[in-house]
């Protein structure tokens, strides 16, 4: 390869260092990981009067690596489901993207849509991308309540622990006799309805519970007589007949 040694002045010297920071500066400011040349790359661009040379490494590595690349290779279809394959996997690492609960199906699409949009605009892509996309979202959401389920919230093992707490109440009901019977009644409609509130049962569901129970022991749902002979007879109970928490751990579990 030739040589060539140039005399130039302080003048002209400046001049060309300044043509390239400004080269610089304009390159950086529309890609900041652009590939910057040396000066003396600069020189020989300027000589030959071709400033190709300057811009192919930074072209090339713009092409190998980086969002450019990533989103290149997406649309080319190397990673054709990318966002369904983020989404998918996720649960297998301990993550979850889940939709409220209460959306029907119209709306969970909808939200799909404005969301993949979003998405697209910011990004600042095509709006052909919009509905694939949008697709790819919904066919990866879960319910709120599965994935709940399947992480074991905090909130999920509340509820199950409340619905083991009403089943319990329930067979305590069915088992139980007289004053027992009556609070176990009482312990079964509170539980209930805390079960209600925090959505861990549907108000349908109870009203079977309790009407079920009406109809299998329909005295429990009398109030006994507040007189002298009640408090007494209850007091008898008290005395002679053993506590409940003497019974064998779990023994409502296995009816």
């Amino acid at each position: 390869m030739g040589h060539i040694t140039l005399n130039l002045k302080d003048e002209t010297l400046a001049t060309l260092r300044k043509d390239f920071e400004a080269f610089l500066r304009v390159s950086l400011k529309l890609d900041p990981q652009f590939a910057t040349p040396s000066f003396e790359d600069f020189l020989r661009a300027k000589l030959l009067d071709n400033m190709v040379p300057l811009t192919e490494h930074a072209v090339q590595r713009m092409l190998a690596g980086g969002q450019y690349a990533w989103a290149k290779r997406t649309l080319d279809k190397e990673f054709p489901e990318v966002v369904s394959i983020l989404m998918r996997q996720a649960t297998a690492f301990g993550f979850g993207f889940a939709s409220r609960p209460e959306w029907t199906p119209e709306e969970l699409t909808k939200q799909c849509r404005d969301w993949a949009e979003a998405i697209v605009t910011e990004a600042q892509g095509e709006s052909m991308l919009i509905d694939p996309l949008a697709a790819q979202i919904k066919a990866s959401v879960q319910d709120m309540r599965v994935l709940e389920e399947t992480m074991q919230t905090p909130a999920w093992r509340l509820s199950e622990s409340m619905r083991q707490r009403i089943y319990e109440a329930k067979i305590g009901c069915e088992t139980s006799t007289g004053s027992t019977a009556r609070e176990r009644l009482g312990e079964l409609r509170g539980l209930l309805r805390l079960a209600i509130n925090h959505g861990a049962f549907q108000k349908q569901e109870a009203q079977q519970i309790v009407e079920y129970l009406r109809l299998l022991k329909p005295e429990i749902f009398v109030e006994e007589p507040d007189d002298l002979f009640s408090r007494l007879a209850a007091w008898l109970r008290n005395v002679f007949i053993p506590p409940r928490n003497n019974e064998p751990h779990g023994h409502g579990q296995s009816h």
